[in-house]
């Protein structure tokens, strides 16, 4: 009789390594060896799909996300394989968040945002806005799914304390700002931290998108390094801003008359103070004369080393 020699698992069907991958629940199973890597990266979407209603069965039912807030902190899980999940006969109850109501969405979506080459200094003409980004860059495409879903809870635009918005003003990502304004992102998460990046990129547009709810107007300019910051003067009331003489008054007037809706956050003296510090000066002017800012002292010192 002749020996048979001992054959391993990896040499079954990948059939049967699909079973055991999706009953072994295991992320480290893929990582045995690059044929299983392969046979569990390339697997069906039917296969991903379970596989990832086991992991919320075994390690998140008991806590309190939802499975689509739990799944969609997996890599693994895209637009494709969510449709999947929520098709699937196994598919638990959809059920938000118990803390928020909501729908998390992971810093995954934007931990990779950065500034893109084509945001500095190029811009169409007549949008106020760079021109690096377009709606069908990621995460773009599935947070519009995951806001479209009618099965899906609505998703928190201010998960982990508006990281998201904060991400996407880094990146003047301005489709993605513009999004999530709309999903009513708040920039006064994390004491405005949003808005504290926008000065710090000296971009006044992106600054008055994220304060005015009706959107930034065209009454700014970028000041040239050359002109006057506003001038503070003290009176009997304290620190008053005087208008700039080179600014057109009648302009302000119209852009308030444009303006309906309350700001989304308050501009305090510590965004003006960073703008002074950041050398942005058509905000530093725009917190003054349109906002009504008063400077403190140190404000007003840096700003009169500005000129």
């Amino acid at each position: 009789m002749e020996k048979t020699e001992p054959r391993s698992f990896i040499t079954l069907p990948v059939e049967l390594l699909y079973e055991i991958h999706i009953h072994a629940v295991s992320p480290s199973f893929s990582l045995v060896c690059k044929h299983l890597y392969a046979v569990c990266k390339y697997a069906p979407t039917s296969v991903h799909a379970q596989y990832l209603i086991g992991r919320y069965y075994e390690h998140h039912v008991r806590t309190q996300r939802g499975i689509v807030s739990a799944v969609l902190r997996y890599p693994l899980c895209n637009q494709a394989i969510l449709e999947a999940i929520i098709k699937h006969p196994d598919f638990p109850p959809l059920k938000p968040d118990s803390r928020t109501r909501m729908t998390e969405l992971p810093r995954r979506f934007f931990r990779n945002l950065s500034p893109r080459p084509l945001t500095t200094g190029k811009r169409k003409r007549g949008d106020p806005y760079p021109c690096g980004w377009t709606e069908d860059d990621d995460p773009l495409p599935f947070l519009r799914f995951l806001y479209a879903h009618p099965r899906i809870p609505r998703p928190y635009a201010d998960s982990w304390d508006g990281y998201a918005l904060t991400k996407a003003v880094h990146a003047e990502f301005i489709p993605l700002v513009q999004f999530l304004l709309k999903q009513n992102a708040s920039p006064e998460e994390k004491d405005g931290l949003a808005v504290m990046v926008a000065i710090r990129r000296k971009n006044l547009p992106l600054v008055q998108l994220l304060i005015e709810r009706d959107g930034p107007h065209s009454v700014c300019k970028r000041r040239k390094p050359s002109e006057a910051v506003p001038v503070v003067s003290a009176g009997r009331d304290g620190l008053s801003a005087e208008p700039s003489r080179k600014r057109d008054r009648t302009s302000v007037g119209s852009s308030a008359k444009r303006r309906k809706l309350g700001d989304r956050i308050r501009v305090s003296q510590d965004m003006l103070k960073t703008a002074a510090q950041s050398d942005a000066r058509d905000i530093v002017e725009y917190f003054i004369q349109e906002k009504g800012c008063v400077p403190d002292m140190q404000t007003v010192l840096l700003m009169g080393a500005m000129r």
